[in-house]
């Protein structure tokens, strides 16, 4: 099975869309391999599509396969990156190599596996300007910008302004804001650089930071002008929050609606719009439909009638949808009429459904959601006119053929499964397939409850930076432990902590430990009887770059007291946050950086909720990046250990 045969395969960019919006649908209903067949087909077809490439990235992240989900990453960042962001990621990245001496070292980068090419002689003075700064003597780095500024003013205009940029940057990380605005809007008076996205961007920043009536109208007169020539979204978040803060409401309500639907698009989100659009060009199921969070449900002014019934099929209006099909014999339409039957609780609305889903499958004996809902009704209630219609030789054996290629593409499928032990049984001597892929089906179901009730893995919030720029992620912590010998038991050793770790991590996980165990047999006595009986492991799975900070204290330990209580944390939740003992039974949370960016990862990888510490909630609610609207729907707050088990485990898990 390749993609999906009800799309066209052309290689319009019309035809790519189709594509492209069936995979955000398909995303949004769980179906991550049909979702990857479409994407992989359009990058197939068009390499450099970059919808394609950050829905992959996307499908790779919700997959847990970080590696792929980075390298995606970083080609969009490489290919997206505008004019008025290189810069500043540029600086960044010499700061972090500056803070990072054992990285950062020498007069070689490397570009790629065996390939080292000499930094430019400009870039080893700024890094040294950095260097200087990092060991606290900012005066000196200012002054060596200076020099590599007036060193290529008139030989090299992009160096010149990235020296000018880095001291007034150095500046701002100062706190002395004035010289730093005066550093930009002097190079501003410069021929050349008047409107220069670099600085201007960089301005923005400093003038949010000020703060004064003054400079926050000035702000938002240079964002209006971004907003012509960034990204339109990536100026949108912030527009709104100046808006609110001058007290002008309707014009920050107008910027905050916009920018939120662009990042909803941004994520890969569908509207009601889209996922009317995708039904009406091949059959979902409307119950499929309604489970989906639309975020805007509002359609386009010219819609055709079978694009009304759907949509008011899904807003709950069933009557409507009937009436807007009324007797259409479209293929298409014989199966929304025959699914909104199947949804009515009327006498003979079951054997009208079946009687229209049947006349669809003579129209279309391939539809894999049609063949389902039709032996799953036979499985459940016996109907005869199923079984008749699937002895027929040519839909039978087109079932068959279709329920086999879905596995082909996802073979740990129990539901396709079971319905083609069904289809098997319903064939003279097919009783031991039947049974076969019955037991088949009941061993994937209890692999699938296996998985779920994980013990001891948890998903924590974390970013990576690509030159510079930092992307947040999500990725997986686990606590394993196995019996000890006598008098051995209850610890975690330090060789016992794998994946990619600073000595700095290793020892926080360690502490993180005893205060969890201390705070489990205070908690749960009656639960951690046997605490001491096990020796204890951890690993990081995130290993293309080093784990370090205390982010993922809160993650860690719940995923140590999952252990210990024998509980799973639900996989569809993510946490970060840092963890201070205050006493045995008392483990506070303290807020953690780089925040705004691990919401984005939470909502990226489509997840329930993310925990965060009270701490961060103010800095969240004037983040430019992650509107409000999607914090109130995934973010939850907690000042202590106590309440983030309550939200991980459920309210009544001290009972």
């Amino acid at each position: 099975m390749t993609s999906d045969p009800h799309i066209a395969t052309t290689d319009s960019p019309a035809a790519h869309e189709q594509r492209l919006r069936h995979a955000t649908v398909l995303v949004e209903l769980g179906e991550l391999s049909r979702a990857e067949l479409e994407v992989a087909d359009v990058l197939e077809r068009c390499p450099e599509h970059l919808d394609a490439l950050s829905l992959f990235a996307k499908l790779k992240h919700m997959r847990g396969e970080l590696s792929l989900a980075v390298a995606c990453g970083a080609q969009l960042q490489a290919k997206r990156a505008a004019s008025g962001e290189m810069a500043r990621m540029h600086l960044e990245s010499m700061l972090h190599l500056a803070q990072d001496p054992e990285r950062g070292a020498g007069e070689f980068l490397a570009v790629g596996q065996y390939q080292l090419v000499r930094k430019p002689t400009a870039y080893l003075a700024l890094e040294d300007a950095f260097r200087s700064y990092v060991a606290r003597r900012p005066n000196e780095a200012r002054a060596a910008c200076r020099q590599v500024g007036k060193r290529y003013r008139e030989k090299d205009h992009e160096v010149y302004k990235l020296a000018v940029l880095a001291e007034s940057w150095i500046s701002e990380l100062i706190g002395d804001l004035e010289a730093a605005c005066e550093t930009l809007e002097l190079l501003g008076q410069e021929r050349g650089f008047e409107t220069d996205l670099d600085r201007l961007s960089a301005l923005v920043s400093l003038y949010e930071r000020v703060g004064t009536r003054e400079k926050l109208e000035a702000a938002v007169n240079i964002c209006r002008h971004l907003e012509k020539s960034l990204e339109h979204r990536a100026i949108l978040g912030r527009l709104a929050l100046l808006f609110r803060r001058l007290g002008r409401s309707d014009e920050a309500e107008l910027y905050q609606r916009q920018h939120i639907a662009a990042y909803r698009r941004r994520m890969h989100r569908p509207s009601l719009a889209d996922a009317v659009a995708v039904a009406a060009e091949r059959f979902l199921p409307i119950e499929r439909l309604r489970e989906i969070r639309f975020g805007d449900s509002e359609l386009p002014a010219e819609v055709s009638p079978r694009e009304r019934a759907i949509a008011c099929a899904i807003q709950g209006d069933g009557g409507a949808a009937r009436e807007q099909l009324a007797d259409s014999e479209a293929v298409l339409d014989l199966k929304y009429r025959a699914n909104l039957k199947s949804l009515e609780d009327g006498l003979g609305a079951l054997d009208q459904a079946v009687e229209l889903y049947a006349r669809a499958l003579r129209g279309d004996p391939d539809d894999p959601e049609v063949i389902g809902w039709l032996l799953e009704t036979h499985a459940r209630d016996g109907q005869a006119a199923i079984a008749e219609l699937f002895r027929e030789p040519p839909i039978g054996s087109r079932a068959a053929q279709t329920l086999e290629s879905m596995l082909q593409v996802t073979p740990n499928q129990p539901r396709v499964w079971r319905q083609l032990g069904t289809l098997f049984g319903l064939q003279p001597g097919g009783e031991d397939q039947r049974r076969q892929f019955e037991a088949r089906a009941a061993a994937l179901d209890q692999a699938a409850r296996d998985r779920a009730r994980a013990i001891g893995r948890v998903l924590s919030a974390a970013m990576y930076r690509f030159i510079g720029k930092a992307q947040g992620l999500i990725h997986e912590v686990w606590a394993t432990r196995e019996m000890a010998s006598p008098g051995r038991g209850g610890m975690l050793r330090k060789e016992d902590i794998l994946g990619n770790l600073t000595e700095e991590m290793k020892d926080n996980v360690r502490n993180i430990f005893l205060a969890t165990r201390e705070y489990a047999q205070a908690k749960f006595p009656h639960l951690t009887r046997d605490i001491l009986d096990y020796t204890y492991s951890y690993k990081v799975t995130k290993e293309d770059e080093p784990s370090g900070g205390t982010s993922a204290g809160l993650p860690t330990a719940l995923a140590f007291l999952s252990l210990f209580l024998q509980r799973p944390v639900p996989q569809d939740i993510a946490l970060t946050g840092a963890i201070v003992t205050d006493a045995h039974d008392v483990l506070v949370l303290r807020p953690v950086g780089d925040i705004e960016y691990k919401v984005d990862a939470a909502y990226h990888r489509n997840l329930r909720m993310i925990v965060l510490p009270l701490g961060n909630q103010a800095q969240l609610e004037q983040s430019s990046l992650v509107p409000r609207e999607i914090s109130a729907e995934i973010v939850r707050h907690a000042s202590n250990l106590d309440e983030a088990v309550k939200l991980a485990f459920g309210e009544g898990v001290f009972l």
